[in-house]
């Protein structure tokens, strides 16, 4: 099949690893892109490193770039994908960024889509006033019949994209610039006014977070931010009533981003041009999670922050079982564990699927509605006795729920919550009456005697 994209890369970034891992961690099958690195064999380490590398991936190849020669033209010249994207210097793909631009390129008919670039380190000192122009330099996905060597050398040199001649803007973030050596730390924030969780609640894949101020304030704006890429997407879904601000999330549609990408994010506030403002609360207050297309879960950090895990990399979205609205029940095809379940918000006709641990062996379970409520299922079985059940829908390791499932001598199964026992107090063994203090002492009159006896 026709390969849909040619990455070009130029020999100044031939040594990123981050750029190839980025590379590596892309949704697109790698059977549908090439990864063409321009090389000019300044180095012979790198040249024989990028030979090591083209023997291991098939889509991968070295092309030699004379020094002083013209490297746009030479990558362009060897590309055979429908698409070209030239990868500046220091610049890294998120994983759907091929996917993504190649499908909205393949929908609009495009000559050229551009993607959002994040700056990576640093957190913007202020918020834009129009969503869907937040990044600063852009990396564009370009049909390659269309293109000129002049214009895939403006993209190795990393020069501002315009939408001149695109078709469509892919307002999405597909680009992330590489962290300087010498980048500032991001600001703290503001502790002269906080905000702290009154209410977060899912409700149709939407996060409805309520937060007090410390004091009233009209000029509120609300973010999402991540401290790993620098990069911030203003919320307008934002109600204001004195010292109550009601923000809603919806990780499937955020302004300018679109999808909002996996990875953890913090909903902050800016309120009244002053340093961004993360949002407090407990953790029984805001624990919850949307399980859609992919899991998102929001939790409360160890500072007690709230935040969001976007595709469960770190949290897991059932955190507890209740055994008395747990129940197993045989019939001619197994026995069936159904839990009811609380604070998850599952989409209608959804039936996302994970894996239930009986002790150490894993089963299917899956997430449905009942009609009265979501409730968690999983064919289970065992031997008589106590195995501790976990649970894992995400990427996250299994969480453990707090309950057992028990087995008794003729097969029937219940679940039960697991018991803490303390552990037994060592005994410190009390010291022999009988015996002398000065042992050593005679044990070497002992050993004496023994001595003699053998000598005589």
């Amino acid at each position: 099949m026709p390969l849909r994209v040619s990455v070009l890369v130029p020999p100044a970034a031939a040594g990123s690893r981050s750029l190839l891992a980025s590379l590596d961690r892309q949704t697109l099958p790698a059977a549908e892109f090439e990864v063409l690195i321009g090389d000019d064999e300044r180095d012979p380490d790198l040249t024989a490193r990028l030979d090591d590398l083209v023997a291991h991936r098939t889509n991968v190849a070295r092309v030699p770039v004379p020094v002083g020669g013209d490297v746009a033209a030479t990558l362009l010249d060897r590309a055979s994908g429908e698409y070209v994207v030239a990868v500046p210097a220091d610049r890294v793909f998120t994983p759907d960024a091929l996917a993504l631009l190649c499908d909205r390129a393949d929908a609009t008919g495009a000559d050229v889509c551009l993607g959002l670039t994040g700056r990576a380190g640093s957190r913007p000192a202020g918020l834009p006033s129009d969503p869907d122009r937040l990044a600063g330099p852009a990396g564009g996905l370009r049909r390659r019949r269309a293109t000129t060597a002049a214009q895939v050398a403006d993209d190795l040199a990393g020069a501002d994209a315009t939408a001149d001649g695109a078709a469509a803007v892919a307002s999405t973030l597909c680009f992330v610039d590489g962290t300087p050596p010498d980048r500032p730390a991001p600001p703290e924030a503001d502790r002269s006014v906080r905000a702290r969780v009154v209410r977060a609640t899912w409700t149709d894949g939407v996060l409805e977070v309520v937060a007090k101020l410390t004091e009233p304030s009209d000029d509120v704006r609300a973010s999402v931010y991540s401290d790993r890429t620098g990069v911030e997407w203003p919320l307008t879904d934002v109600q204001v009533d004195g010292e109550r601000v009601t923000l809603r999330i919806d990780p499937s549609s955020v302004p300018g981003v679109g999808t909002l990408p996996d990875g953890t994010w913090w909903p902050s506030l800016r309120i009244g041009g002053r340093s961004p403002v993360l949002l407090g609360g407990r953790p029984q207050k805001v624990h919850g999670a949307s399980v859609r297309e992919r899991t998102v879960i929001s939790f409360s950090g160890a500072r007690k922050r709230v935040g969001l895990d976007v595709g469960g990399h770190a949290h897991q979205p059932i955190r507890r079982l209740d055994p008395s609205v747990t129940s197993v029940v045989e019939d001619s095809r197994g026995s069936l564990l159904t839990s009811r379940l609380k604070k998850i918000d599952l989409a209608p006709g959804s039936r996302p699927t994970g894996e239930l641990r009986l002790g150490r062996m894993p089963v299917v379970a899956w997430l449905e509605h009942d009609g009265t409520g979501p409730v968690l299922r999983a064919w289970v079985s065992g031997l008589a006795g106590e195995s501790s059940l976990y649970t894992r829908f995400g990427h996250a390791h299994f969480a453990p729920t707090g309950t057992r499932l028990v087995v008794d001598g003729v097969g029937a199964m219940t679940v039960t919550r697991t018991v803490r026992r303390p552990a037994p107090e060592a005994e410190t063994p009390e010291p022999s009456a009988a015996a002398p203090e000065h042992q050593p002492g005679r044990a070497r009159r002992l050993a004496g005697r023994v001595r003699r006896s053998v000598r005589g």
